[in-house]
């Protein structure tokens, strides 16, 4: 555990620091492979469904905002797409970025122990958590873009940049849940308020309803709130939408890189800190 600490508490520049991470994730390539499958295999293990919860889970997260719309009782705003496709779409890439923080929240928590009593390398468990959120994410994303052609949308050769400009939404992300794996370990009260807080969240962000919705206070929220663009730009390009503001998504981006490169440097130097401190 000792050396493990020396390794990445002392003080290195920033290209030798970000050079010892990518080396240690590719010395551990097979520690994380087997993580992962760990993790494939027993999230629905105790479950009669399994994996169709990856589906399920989506799908019922929207049937009350359904059930709103057509009611006439909810206005999202007016939509390039069905509003259907449209919630599905926007719904599973809020769960993209959501699912990070829950991921990766508890990361500290669950490695503490084995931390100590058979050291391993961090970067292994963070990227086998990213690594499963990624593919959690997929299964879904897939089957949505079915329904979405069976709703008559057409993707064009701009949807292919979809993928690429989720990359700032995901560092963001990973931001926020390796910062607060941190404080999970030690306050578990504050980790439990910002879970929370992730919902009151989704609805200041245009996730179940446009840009263009008709409050002006949300309007404001919107126009201020980074997840808005990095969010918005990404379903916008892959159903074909006019993008709106470019300028906001770059801003965005850059604000989730320097989050992140801050969050991982202040985890690497502290990580191993606490676990002593925390587990011994």
């Amino acid at each position: 555990m000792k050396v493990a600490y020396e390794s990445t508490a002392t003080s290195v520049g920033f290209f030798r620091f970000w050079q010892d991470r990518f080396k240690a994730v590719a010395r551990n390539r097979q520690l994380i492979k087997q993580l992962l499958f760990l993790s494939l295999t027993e999230q629905y293990k105790k479950t009669l469904l399994g994996s169709i919860w990856l589906v399920i889970n989506p799908i019922l997260s929207i049937l009350i905002w359904l059930i709103m719309n057509y009611s006439g009782i909810y206005q999202p705003g007016e939509t390039t797409i069905p509003y259907v496709g449209y919630l599905l779409l926007s719904m599973s890439i809020w769960l993209f970025f959501v699912s990070f923080f829950k991921h990766l929240a508890t990361g500290v928590t669950e490695s503490g122990r084995m931390l100590m009593e058979a050291p391993f390398e961090m970067e292994a468990k963070l990227v086998e958590k990213v690594l499963l959120n990624i593919v959690n994410f997929a299964i879904p994303l897939t089957i949505n873009m079915v329904v979405l052609i069976i709703m008559g949308v057409s993707f064009g050769w701009s949807s292919l940049w979809f993928l690429p400009t989720l990359i700032p939404l995901m560092l963001l992300g990973i931001s926020i849940g390796v910062f607060f794996s941190l404080i999970e370990v030690v306050f578990n009260d504050i980790y439990l308020i910002v879970n929370q807080g992730m919902n009151v969240l989704m609805f200041l962000t245009p996730v179940v309803y446009t840009t263009k919705v008709n409050s002006e206070f949300l309007q404001t929220i919107i126009y201020y709130n980074p997840l808005t663009y990095l969010i918005s730009i990404p379903r916008d390009l892959l159903i074909g939408a006019p993008i709106e503001d470019w300028s906001g998504y770059w801003v965005s981006s850059g604000f989730a890189l320097l989050v992140f490169v801050f969050v991982m440097h202040f985890f690497f130097n502290s990580v191993y800190k606490i676990v002593e401190r925390i587990f011994e």
